[in-house]
């Protein structure tokens, strides 16, 4: 058999799959899975045994590994760093959505690709759990499994990714672990990712606060350092700030170097002064320095910091992935993946750009501006004519 399940995510309904030659992440219909289960029945009954907290069965989505890919390929490293990939593909587009569309109905978080940590052993035909806090045996009979109390299962499907983005690292993955001496840029780009799913977890669960939210901060600066730094001289912020601006920011309103950043010289554009706010707070909270209750909160828009990170992390992989051009794409004149580059990239700068305005501000702008392109809707709309 190829195909063979390793982990499990509770958290998503999977819609559609998303595969490499090496690893697939898949719906519990697929067919991959139900030759599978053909062999081992036990691991239909376990999969079929999760539901959410208050009994309501769900379906998890399933982590597939290629047991004919090379043995670099079958480490926890390169599992982990599938997911985190896929994470990242997903979450800075999702927070954009939910900023500019006003509503959190979206898959925001990392927690939602958790892998579950009893999995199913088709050695011996039981339940085994192996973490940091725990070495379990058990039997599949006895098991009830439950998704993330603090989430609601979201369905997952091909539109809440960001297609260009994901097709980029998962080039990258396959170069990555395809060798065991990796470049400097294919290390720093899987350990940043890594730490990016950490800081796009939920800070906390109904006792969140400004310490979570500070800590969370901490670590995405972390993935901002880690992808800049080139291993050639010492890191400084203004490394990290030249990357930022550098990025092919598109609206005019993005690149502007107006802005004065936290410690820089010179006039910059959004996204630096929006990292520097982000370095600035992430300081005061790691190094114990006195905070108040609103440091996180952007005075115009009265956004918390933490909204706007993962957006600005995209623009960094923007950049550092060398994304293409929607004018560099041969073919058609309109094309899904010259699409997916603009409105995807729109939406990010979009959502970024909210920090200059209040919520109403922008609410108003965004209802001003659909209203015009209705209008240029029906002025392009030939008149109906009557039979005669």
């Amino acid at each position: 058999m190829t195909w063979v399940p390793i982990f499990l995510m509770p958290n998503l309904r999977v819609g559609h799959e998303l595969i490499a030659n090496e690893m697939a992440i898949v719906p519990v219909d697929d067919e991959r899975i139900t030759e599978y289960a053909k062999q081992f029945p036990d691991f239909r009954r376990f999969v079929r045994k999760f539901t959410d907290p208050f009994g309501r069965r769900i379906a998890p989505g399933i982590l597939l590994l290629n047991t004919n890919a090379p043995p670099t390929f079958r480490t926890i490293e390169a599992v982990s760093s599938f997911r985190d990939l896929l994470t990242l593909s997903v979450v800075p587009l999702q927070r954009a959505r939910g900023i500019i569309h006003g509503h959190s109905h979206h898959i925001q978080y990392s927690d939602y690709f958790d892998f579950y940590p009893w999995t199913f052993n088709d050695q011996n035909g039981h339940l085994v759990c192996n973490t940091p806090g725990l070495v379990g045996l058990h039997e599949v009979s006895a098991f009830k499994g439950q998704s993330s109390p603090i989430l609601s299962a979201l369905d997952f499907n091909r539109i809440d990714v960001d297609a260009p983005l994901l097709k980029a690292l998962m080039a990258r993955w396959c170069i990555r672990y395809s060798t065991l001496k990796p470049e400097w840029a294919d290390r720093a780009l899987f350990r940043s990712l890594n730490m990016a799913m950490a800081a796009s977890k939920m800070p906390a669960g109904a006792d969140v606060t400004n310490f979570d939210l500070g800590r969370n901060l901490g670590l995405w600066v972390s993935a901002f350092e880690i992808l800049t730094h080139t291993g050639q001289e010492k890191l400084r912020l203004a490394h990290v700030y030249d990357k930022v601006g550098g990025a092919p920011w598109r609206s005019k309103k993005t690149k502007r170097k107006v802005f004065s950043p936290h410690h820089s010289q010179v006039k910059r554009n959004l996204g630096c002064w929006i990292y520097g706010e982000i370095y600035r707070v992430r300081n005061h909270f790691i190094h114990g320095e006195p905070v108040a209750a609103n440091s996180l909160i952007v005075k115009r828009s009265r956004r918390n910091l933490f909204s706007y990170a993962p957006m600005l992390y995209r623009m960094l992989l923007t950049g550092f992935l060398n994304l293409p051009e929607p004018s560099s794409i041969q073919g058609t004149e309109w094309s899904r993946e010259r699409f997916d580059l603009t409105a995807n990239q729109g939406d990010i700068e979009d959502a970024l750009l909210t920090v200059l305005v209040t919520e109403a501000e922008y609410r108003a702008h965004r209802e001003a501006k659909m209203a015009r392109v209705r209008m240029r809707s029906r002025q392009a709309t030939p008149p109906q004519t009557q039979p005669s």
